[in-house]
């Protein structure tokens, strides 16, 4: 930058960068560059996946999702995204299914959406508990989207959440190391989880 601003001035002036006026041209190129830098920042975190903090909190406030006792970035960030996503359904199985992928960040066929014997009532089977995991929500705060995605006066009966934890005979593997996983056998796996709503506390979004 400071050879461009060099090739601006007239050729009278001395163009070396030890002078009086290159020293000047280098403060300010170091200045220029925090601020494309500080400016580069505020425009990544404009993108809710890398907002923090302060511009999370501003991001929730717009959106109408208080960050509360969600002290952690990660899983306030999970509430916006469910929050926007909510927002937009119209409380129909596809839609909330969009709701619930859009708040995990996977694929909607990672989900399964059943209508219950009772009436106005729905479950959930074969939800995979890691991915909930991994956006930093609890199995319950994932329940209480789900709910709150559905139409006025539908009701979660259950929800089957998928655990990754298998059980095998003794001689399946010699290997004594772990619990065992399906993605890794090395690892423990998460055990699954079948969670009826109306024996639970909601947690408030």
């Amino acid at each position: 930058m400071i050879k461009d601003w060099f090739s601006k001035i007239p050729d009278d002036f001395n163009k070396n960068d030890n002078t009086f006026l290159g020293k000047i041209f280098s403060m300010l190129d170091d200045e220029i560059t925090q601020l494309k830098d500080t400016f580069t920042c505020i425009e990544e975190w404009r993108d809710l996946n890398n907002a923090r903090g302060k511009t999370l909190d501003i991001i929730g406030n717009e959106v109408g999702q208080k960050r509360g006792k969600a002290t952690d970035d990660v899983y306030y960030r999970a509430l916006i995204k469910s929050k926007i996503a909510r927002d937009r359904s119209d409380g129909t199985f596809n839609k909330v299914i969009e709701v619930l992928a859009q708040t995990l960040d996977c694929e909607p066929s990672e989900f399964q959406m059943h209508s219950a014997d009772t009436p106005a009532t729905i479950f959930m089977t074969n939800t995979p508990i890691q991915t909930i995991y991994d956006v930093g929500l609890t199995p319950y705060t994932f329940i209480n989207i789900v709910q709150n995605s559905l139409s006025a006066g539908v009701q979660v009966e259950s929800v089957q959440l998928d655990g990754t934890f298998e059980i095998g005979y003794l001689n399946d593997s010699s290997d004594g190391s772990g619990l065992s996983s399906v993605n890794n056998p090395t690892l423990g796996g998460n055990l699954g989880a079948y969670i009826i709503p109306e024996k639970e506390v909601s947690t408030p979004l």
